[in-house]
């Protein structure tokens, strides 16, 4: 899959949140469990996840951030929340996104993750997705990863920021991208 995926990305936003966020992880979901299930299990959905964060009254996330996580460039479409609860909750947010790229209509789903072990969400990532590497870009302190990945329904592109010393209190930028898969 062809996909121009963006390279910016607003860790230092993310990383400033982090950092007012606290840090009790305790009773968190794991993190990849929260990817799966918003993002991957039934792959990127604009209307499914906006209509759950409607109906679960999730705060939103600033429109400025929300757009710097998003991996397309030129969304036509752009929703984000903000997944903290409380004073004691790492950082967390989501952004779903839809886009044109050529002829086709693409769906993005994005997650960032505060205070989490960015080795084992990558170990974890590739285990369940059986993802093929397509690539690697270095940043200034971070390393962007790209997967290629294939449910039943569709092929994804998956992309994952990281540090590049993941010391096991990481944050984490993870956004899988594929075709909009309209139902009958």
């Amino acid at each position: 899959m062809a996909l121009t995926l963006k390279l910016t990305c607003g860790l230092s936003t993310v990383l400033l949140l982090a950092s007012i966020a606290g840090v009790a992880v305790a009773d968190q979901p794991d993190p990849f469990d929260r990817f799966n299930e918003r993002c991957l299990a039934r792959g990127p959905d604009f209307q499914r996840t906006v209509a759950a964060a409607k109906e679960q009254d999730w705060p939103a996330l600033a429109a400025d951030m929300a757009t710097s996580l998003v991996p397309l460039e030129n969304p036509v479409a752009l929703e984000g929340w903000n997944l903290s609860a409380g004073d004691n909750v790492p950082f967390q947010a989501l952004v779903v996104a839809r886009a044109s790229v050529g002829e086709n209509i693409v769906e993005s789903c994005t997650l960032a993750f505060a205070e989490i072990d960015a080795a084992a969400f990558e170990q974890r990532l590739v285990d369940a997705t059986r993802a093929k590497a397509a690539g690697v870009g270095n940043g200034q302190g971070r390393v962007r990863k790209f997967f290629e990945a294939s449910s039943a329904e569709r092929r994804e592109a998956i992309t994952l920021d990281l540090p590049l010393y993941p010391n096991g209190s990481d944050e984490v930028v993870v956004s899988v991208v594929s075709d909009q898969l309209i139902e009958n």
